[in-house]
């Protein structure tokens, strides 16, 4: 098993709506199909994984009106393809290690705005099926949704 410190700690987040609908977004640096992923980000040395989900969510979506409906205990990784990795921080990581976390929205779609801090990540938005999503992500995340999904989904489904 490669050496844990070659992963980058990560927050991955799952933000659904009353539809049962997740929000995710399409990669402003991606020119591909399979460009659309779920808001996620580094976890900051004097933050809890918590506490990174939330300020991530933010950054990258606007979005402030969530809950904390559930989170997966255990680190996810994933591995980034070599030319990625090479000129991703500085080559210091071959990919990264996530803690997931459910999020219920409840505000209004106007709160959402994928430009809060003028550094965009996403070019567009939209609230998506949890399959068009696997679907349209690329590929050497696809392991990761299909787990954070067979974990999550049921309690999406249930939620009222």
């Amino acid at each position: 098993m490669p050496n844990k410190n070659l992963y980058r700690p990560n927050v991955g987040i799952v933000i659904f709506n009353s539809d049962k609908k997740i929000w995710c977004g399409k990669r402003i640096d991606v020119k591909t199909k399979d460009a659309w992923q779920l808001p996620q980000g580094g976890i900051d040395h004097d933050e809890t994984a918590l506490q990174a989900a939330i300020r991530e969510a933010y950054e990258e979506t606007g979005i402030k009106s969530i809950k904390n409906i559930y989170s997966i205990n255990e680190w996810i990784k994933y591995e980034l393809p070599t030319s990625i990795a090479k000129s991703k921080w500085n080559g210091k990581f071959i990919g990264q290690m996530q803690k997931w976390f459910l999020f219920y929205f409840y505000g209004n779609d106007d709160e959402i705005n994928i430009n809060i801090n003028n550094q965009a990540e996403f070019s567009e938005w939209k609230w998506e099926l949890d399959t068009n999503i696997q679907d349209n992500v690329t590929k050497f995340r696809k392991n990761v949704y299909k787990k954070v999904f067979k974990k999550f989904n049921k309690i999406i489904k249930n939620f009222s």
